[in-house]
């Protein structure tokens, strides 16, 4: 004989069914505290309360855990709607219970209580992690690997974003070092990088945090001074400059003087594009380098307009390795990223990425490693291979990294593993190599949360290759950025595989649980116990159709709320039922679990 299943044991029951759900979920009221009904474990987990600390720093209501301006992440215009039942996806920013904040991502549904208010029942997923590497990688796809500021293309962007907007007068100063190629040649390039970056911090310090500092090639920078009071302030600005630079290294043991010439272009007068004030800063510079170097210049237009005839540019002229390709080479990173943040195919947008950046590197083969469970194994995935090069993916499987001496440690040194030459490795790893045919290689680690978890790699098999500190910068931040959408691939997999085990889970349960989408009720899951009640109900069939043999929906139907328990004549059965909203794969979909009180009913 069934027992009878109380309030609270079925409390129990739900409460132990959310927290398997693979996310926080919340349960509270459609008001405007949005009073808390219910959460799980992973919810206080993931903010960081206690079920106690809800009641005491919040006082139970959610809307505190809000910014201001997103008192109402759970709202729509339902004017159309037929009933109260919705649903909105949804973003915003959750306080934790150390007074930080977290970027979340989740799904509300909206349906009454069976005291007849309406509630809200939402999952959500956290999302700041991925928010703020993407942000991150955002970033340095804007950045000169070298001094850290804007690069060539990010300049022009940001720039021209802010002309577009009519604004008041600014300044665009085009700076060039004078005779920096003897430097290089005289001190070598080491101690050439690093006057660029003392002169990058000594712009920076003359400028405020809203002006716009950019490299444009070698020795060549930018500088968008914005609101401008004055033409002299614009004057005032490139003495500055031009006393900064020369006095930037007359304190060091070996004293050298840096000097530079400064070009002025003038907004509105001299232009309102980027184009125009580019153009007439080159112009101007070019102008001030002709009257014997260290000075500035403002364009003007009767005196200069002969530069545009002459086809001579200040800017271009002494672009060296970084140098060569370094708009190029930002356009790269920026098209890498646009492939793969826009992909509906991941593994189709990897397999392109990796074609795209072995045609312009030159390499032989580009590829991707990823690691077992275990970290033990490594097993290639993905693989590229240009012309006349034999592919090796087919036999690079289940790869125990013990029989290769200790890999990880290659990785050691800024995650990247650099190796001109094969045969300075160790017996193990040049083996390794020579069964490939590699010559040379570039990889760069994947971590997962710090732990090496596989590698992006680049191999030259035609010879030993020299790779520039350029090509490093570059591979390197497309390795990252392959890694992280990479990750992301692969945690939906675990999503997926927790929602078969949730399906384990649903199966071992001693009630009735089917899974039924909202638009048309249709069943999506049964789980084991409804099968052996009824072995004709599959999933595929109307819910009314298969548990009431109906061609319509019932009249007092579970799924409209107010109705919690229902007699089937079909089984003489009477069942407690709770219905819950929830995201079932893609489908907008309702848990219903039924609980037999057919013998507490025949009391």
């Amino acid at each position: 004989m069934a027992l009878p299943i109380d309030g609270e044991e079925m409390n129990t029951r739900n409460e132990a069914l959310l927290d398997k759900v693979p996310g926080a979920v919340l349960q509270c009221k459609n008001n405007e505290s949005y009073e808390i009904l219910a959460v799980n474990q992973c919810f206080l987990d993931m903010f960081g309360y206690s079920r106690e600390a809800l009641m005491e720093k919040v006082q139970n209501q959610f809307a505190k855990m809000l910014c201001e301006h997103e008192r109402s992440p759970f709202y729509q215009e339902q004017e159309a709607a037929q009933d109260l039942i919705g649903k909105i996806n949804f973003q915003c920013s959750v306080r934790c219970g150390d007074g930080s904040y977290k970027w979340v991502t989740g799904c509300s549904h909206l349906f009454v209580g069976e005291d007849g208010e309406e509630q809200i029942f939402c999952v959500m997923l956290d999302n700041d992690e991925n928010r703020q590497m993407v942000a991150t990688l955002r970033q340095k796809a804007e950045q000169d690997a070298l001094t850290g500021l804007y690069n060539r293309e990010a300049i022009q962007q940001k720039i021209s974003a802010y002309l577009s907007q009519e604004p008041g007068s600014s300044a665009l100063f085009l700076i060039d070092t004078d005779n920096f190629k003897q430097v290089n040649d005289n001190m070598g390039h080491l101690f050439g990088d690093a006057v660029l970056t003392e002169m990058a911090i000594g712009m920076k310090k003359l400028v405020r945090q809203s002006d716009v500092v950019g490299r444009i090639g070698g020795d060549e920078f930018i500088i968008f001074l914005k609101d401008l009071t004055s033409q002299g302030v614009a004057e005032e600005k490139a003495r500055q400059l031009l006393d900064t630079f020369q006095h930037l290294f007359q304190s060091e043991k070996r004293p050298i003087e840096v000097t530079c010439s400064i070009g002025v272009a003038l907004c509105p007068q001299d232009g309102q594009d980027f184009q125009t004030l580019y153009q007439n800063a080159d112009r101007a510079l070019y102008w001030a380098k002709s009257i014997g170097k260290n000075n500035y210049k403002l364009f003007d237009q009767e005196t200069m307009t002969s530069v545009a005839g002459t086809g001579y540019s200040t800017l271009g002229s002494a672009i060296d390795s970084n140098r060569e390709a370094g708009a190029e080479m930002d356009n790269l990173a920026t098209y890498v990223f646009q492939i793969l943040y826009n992909a509906k195919d991941l593994d189709n947008a990897i397999q392109t990425t990796l074609e795209i950046v072995g045609k312009r590197f030159d390499v032989s083969r580009a590829y991707i490693f990823e690691n077992s469970e275990d970290g033990r194994y490594c097993d290639n995935t993905y693989e590229w291979c240009n012309a006349g090069i034999e592919p090796q993916k087919d036999y690079l499987q289940h790869y125990a990294y013990e029989d290769f001496g200790n890999y990880a440690a290659l990785f050691e040194e800024n995650a990247l593993f650099y190796c001109r030459d094969i045969y300075s490795l160790v017996p193990e790893q040049v083996a390794l190599f020579e069964e490939q045919g590699i010559r040379s290689t570039l990889q760069c680690a994947i971590q997962d949360n710090g732990a090496f978890s596989g590698f992006v790699g680049f191999d030259e098999c035609t010879g030993t290759r020299m790779w520039t500190k350029e090509e490093i910068g570059m591979l390197s931040l497309i390795s990252q950025l392959l890694t992280v959408f990479l990750q992301k691939k692969r945690a939906a997999e675990r999503d997926r595989q927790l929602a078969v085990r949730l399906n384990t889970i649903l199966d071992t349960q001693d009630a009735y649980i089917c899974a039924i989408q909202r638009d048309n009720y249709e069943l999506l899951y049964i789980n084991h116990k409804t099968r052996e009640l009824d072995p004709g109900a599959v999933p595929g069939q109307a819910c009314y159709e298969a548990f009431f043999h109906r061609d319509s929906p019932c009249e007092r139907c579970p799924l409209r709320g107010n109705v919690d328990e229902v007699y089937n004549p079909r089984y003489q059965m009477w069942t407690r039922v709770r219905c819950s909203p929830i995201k079932w794969g893609d489908h907008d979909a309702y848990l219903l679990t039924c609980f037999d009180i057919t013998e507490y009913k025949k009391m």
